[in-house]
């Protein structure tokens, strides 16, 4: 697993126990999958890589996420205590002085000599800061919702998504056919051309085996999975829609080896 995504979840030690077969996974799963990342921007080092994180969207089932909100089926969905953002906070003095504030920061950084650090927080931690008259700020920046990144799926500067504002996003599921437009063309061409190795797309057409494709079946179920660590983590924003090949067990008990 490239990064800390589930760190307020499971610790690097634990130990994971997960079932291998029949993999249906439920919403907030936590499964274990493969997927390949190109871990340094450097295509040339892409390679398969060990996720452990949340199932968020199951077949069939769409995603929005808006503000950095996640919606799924437009119901927005129910935070846990595990989840964790990133915060600027501001101290009345170093944090060294302060243990019961330093417990409660995840990976924090100082950023300015005005005892100013990011870190990540839970949202209980978060209120608790609130509280504490040695916070003199915390604050929460969002991602500007027009601007493109290109390591976030689909990859497409027509697709204007970024980690807060991310979708609609439909998850296909095994036979579903989909009529191919230019924009849902944008969206899934990904996906299509891992399923189809013989694809391409030529002015906003799919190209299957050198025929024209105006509609297209899906070959496998497809899953959103998130990371606890939302700011932090590599997850389907950045990876994609995640296919149930690539799923390599639901993790349904870990305990902590120390």
């Amino acid at each position: 697993m490239p990064a800390d995504d589930m760190k307020n979840s499971i610790r690097k030690g634990d130990i994971l126990i997960y079932r291998k077969f029949l993999l249906s996974p439920n919403h907030n799963d936590i499964t274990v999958y493969r997927a390949d990342y190109d871990e340094n921007d450097d295509t040339t080092t892409t390679r398969a890589y060990y996720f452990i994180q949340r199932v968020i969207g199951l077949p069939g089932d769409s995603i929005l996420i808006d503000s950095n909100k996640v919606y799924i089926n437009h119901i927005s969905e129910k935070t846990l205590h595990s989840f964790q953002k990133n915060y600027i906070i501001q101290l009345t003095d170093s944090i060294e002085k302060f243990k019961h504030i330093d417990s409660l920061i995840s990976e924090r950084a100082m950023i300015s000599k005005k005892y100013e650090y990011a870190g990540s927080l839970a949202e209980n931690a978060y209120y608790k800061l609130k509280r504490d008259t040695n916070v003199t700020g915390i604050s929460y920046e969002l991602d500007n919702p027009f601007i493109y990144e290109d390591i976030i799926y689909p990859y497409n500067e027509s697709i204007k998504w970024n980690k807060h504002f991310f979708g609609y996003l439909y998850l296909p599921k095994k036979n579903d056919k989909m009529i191919l437009t230019k924009n849902n063309l944008n969206i899934y061409s990904p996906v299509i051309q891992k399923e189809e190795k013989s694809s391409d797309i030529e002015n906003d057409t799919l190209i299957i085996n050198q025929k024209k494709i105006t509609e297209y079946p899906f070959k496998d179920d497809y899953y959103f999975v998130m990371g606890d660590n939302r700011d932090n983590a590599i997850d389907s924003r950045y990876l994609g829609p995640i296919a149930k090949k690539h799923l390599i067990g639901i993790v349904f008990y870990h305990f902590h080896s120390k």
